[in-house]
């Protein structure tokens, strides 16, 4: 049986696949899609071949490319995300790179907000089960889907984990609260002996594209310009820890913790609203999401006594934690 766990972001492409029983393979690809014509040439050579190709409506996409290789693009920031060609293009990449031509269980994840809802769990998983044709000579099967909000990725993530026992008998006997700050929202679910209470779960808009915006004006104040959204999304996604701005060598440590001062306590404040009825009695934090560091402050100080852990390799944490649901 091979199973994906499929976590498609506004920033990027995370893919945790395998056999059922055998070692899980991962992928991480930008989450830019467009079609080929905004894709740039080179001088003398064309159009190159170093990124996948899949179909939109009968026309030629690329899919899992960094966004400032596509010309003119515009993100897709908004809740109906899945319903957009884009999202479309990222699922057929993702079907590409597993290399196979049934999947016989895909889990994925919503925002909890939307989880919350039959309709919007529903509609997803008919958008991705059946046969997809993907290139003109590759079509697809997906036999099976589970949607499920998306933070519990990083829960089951880390249950399957090898994690001191002590530490998984609270997470799987105690109360959990798991903070998936992404690039659109901040999720976050309670879970008490592995159970989702929604009256304590939500999500807030306070995310790391507006974490990085607030960064990006610090900078522009500092410095008489900014070096735009895309350039300091692109060098967090790379590793980078610095940019250039007039040839000017610019750290983002400094940005990205003052901004993220504001930020995230500001997100923060959304989960502390919604978990008033229960208490912040949290025996086990878990941060996890491309933007788990940057909230690791805010969380301290909203859950001061519980045990806060950042996930290992917390990109990939709801992909890896869909697959071993699946």
């Amino acid at each position: 049986m091979f199973v994906m766990g499929l976590d498609i972001g506004y920033s990027n492409l995370k893919v945790s696949m395998g056999t059922k029983g055998e070692d899980i393979r991962t992928k991480i690809l930008p989450a830019g899609a467009g079609n080929i014509d905004l894709m740039p040439r080179s001088v003398g050579a064309g159009l190159g071949t170093d990124f996948l190709q899949v179909i939109i409506n009968d026309q030629k996409w690329a899919a899992g490319v960094e966004p400032d290789r596509l010309q003119g693009w515009e993100r897709e920031l908004h809740k109906d995300y899945k319903s957009t060609d884009v999202y479309r293009a990222l699922f057929y990449a993702a079907l590409l790179v597993s290399e196979q031509s049934v999947i016989d269980v895909l889990v994925t994840g919503l925002p909890v907000d939307q989880a919350m809802k039959d309709e919007q769990r529903q509609e997803l998983a008919d958008l991705l089960k059946g046969e997809h044709q993907i290139t003109p000579k590759r079509k697809v099967t997906v036999k099976d889907v589970i949607v499920v909000p998306q933070p519990a990725g990083a829960y089951m993530d880390v249950v399957n984990s090898a994690v001191d026992d002590d530490v998984l008998d609270v997470i799987q006997n105690g109360k959990t609260v798991v903070i998936d700050p992404g690039y659109y929202s901040v999720d976050w679910v309670a879970l008490v002996e592995g159970e989702i209470h929604y009256r304590s779960s939500g999500t807030s808009l306070k995310a790391m594209s507006r974490l990085i915006q607030v960064a990006n004006e610090l900078i522009h104040d500092d410095n008489g310009a900014a070096p735009g959204i895309d350039k300091i999304e692109k060098a967090i996604r790379t590793g980078k820890s610095y940019i250039y701005l007039f040839g000017q060598k610019i750290e983002l440590k400094e940005y990205m913790e003052n901004a993220s001062n504001t930020v995230s306590r500001e997100a923060l404040t959304s989960m502390k609203k919604t978990m008033r009825d229960d208490g912040m009695d949290a025996d086990v934090v878990l941060l996890a999401g491309g933007g788990a560091s940057s909230y690791m402050a805010a969380a301290k100080e909203l859950f001061s006594k519980s045990r806060i852990i950042e996930l290992e390799n917390s990109v990939l944490s709801n992909s890896r934690g869909f697959w071993y649901c699946g």
